[in-house]
């Protein structure tokens, strides 16, 4: 009761403890997750709203990897780039391209960081809905996580063929979980009569500055 919402400059977080324990109650094993309560939700009208609050989303798009270091980032190098991004005036990170780090999930949790969880492969083969699965499993326990976003630039992004790979993704993330929303990182094909961004929740559009006036009439209940 009386729950206290995670959020930017407070980001509450509580410790969910699930033990597994044999026929005479000894435990066997006991995992501990982190989590935080809030709500979000996006309006084509007004973008962004946390916990009934509206909040622009400003942000950056980041490679995991760092100089000198590569691409296994230590968490000490993690918090460094968060906290040198909340100073800037970040309030939002997209992990690109690929699924990111448990630690910098966690911190983005700790610090108080949006995150748009990016999927590596845009693909319906079994192999890669596992993939997807893998990584909506792994990450929906995360506050901090507000998107999922599907692809990143991708040739069939455009067509109907695109529209039924996003279709299909789309789906196996809401089964898992009807919490948060689907995008993915669209340069070019969102004009077309049948394209990927007619399955998403949320339209991402990158460069095309031009063409968002454009978009936001042929779809104007569509959160761009």
């Amino acid at each position: 009761e009386n729950v206290a919402l995670w959020d930017l400059e407070n980001p509450v977080l509580y410790t969910v403890e699930a033990v597994l324990t044999g026929a005479d109650g000894t435990p066997l094993d006991i995992v501990t997750q982190k989590c935080g309560f809030r709500t979000i939700a996006f309006d084509a009208e007004h973008g962004f709203f946390l916990n009934g609050r509206h909040v622009k989303l400003q942000g950056t798009c980041n490679h995991q990897d760092h100089a000198c270091v590569g691409i296994a980032v230590p968490k000490s190098i993690e918090r460094f780039r968060i906290l040198k991004l909340k100073e800037m005036g970040c309030n939002a990170y997209r992990c690109s391209h690929n699924p990111p780090s448990p630690s910098l999930l966690d911190l983005c949790d700790e610090l108080g960081m949006l995150v748009m969880d990016e999927n590596r492969h845009y693909s319906t083969s079994d192999e890669h809905l596992l993939q997807l699965e893998w990584l909506v499993r792994r990450d929906r326990n995360h506050p901090s996580v507000i998107l999922w976003s599907l692809f990143n630039e991708e040739p069939l992004q455009g067509t109907e063929t695109g529209y039924e790979m996003a279709r299909k993704m789309s789906a196996l993330v809401k089964r898992l979980d009807s919490t948060r929303f689907t995008t993915a990182a669209m340069n070019g094909g969102f004009l077309t009569d049948c394209n990927a961004s007619m399955a998403l929740d949320v339209t991402g559009i990158n460069y095309f500055i031009h063409e968002y006036d454009r978009y936001h009439e042929i779809a104007p209940g569509h959160p761009v």
